[in-house]
């Protein structure tokens, strides 16, 4: 009787450590999980000669990033637009003609891959000299884009690219 108690309390401890170790490993490979698709947005600017300038938002992380909104500020201040015509609003301000320029329009949930770098705005043309070059960095840099987006699983994070950085 006192060998069957034994063994009963024995199988329960060994069960009960089980059930601790499963519910761990399952807690930490939801950790993992959700680190490896974790999006990591950056707004970059591309101003040099010869090539087309252009306001880049690159997914450097490792999963998708799924939009949720993008603010665009002129000199500090928002840009209060309908989205599909916030871009056109935004050059305008900072003094570019939207003729030269292609602007991707950007809704919400839409959702980018990781290494995918759609252009916010391209120029059409390419930058010709120095003196091109640096008229349109002075331009982009009174542009500051706020990107809200959250990963595959609803966590969410926000990408500021503030009007003073430095250009690439």
């Amino acid at each position: 009787m006192l060998t069957e108690l034994l063994l009963g309390i024995a199988g329960t401890v060994i069960a009960l450590g089980v059930a601790v170790t499963t519910i761990w490993q399952g807690f930490l490979a939801r950790q993992y999980n959700r680190l490896s698709v974790k999006p990591m947005l950056r707004v970059d600017r591309i101003t040099v000669s010869g090539e087309n300038a252009k306001i880049v938002l690159r997914n450097t992380g490792v999963g998708p990033a799924v939009i949720i909104r993008i603010k665009f500020f002129v000199d500090g201040v928002a840009i209060e637009q309908s989205f599909s015509k916030v871009g056109e609003l935004a050059l305008q301000k900072i003094g570019l003609d939207t003729a030269h320029y292609r602007i991707l329009e950007i809704f919400p949930k839409e959702s980018f891959s990781a290494g995918e770098q759609p252009a916010l705005f391209e120029s059409i043309d390419i930058i010709k000299d120095y003196m091109m070059a640096e008229e349109v960095r002075k331009a982009f840099k009174r542009l500051a884009v706020e990107v809200e987006y959250e990963s595959i699983y609803k966590e969410k994070f926000n990408c500021m690219e503030k009007s003073d950085q430095k250009d690439e």
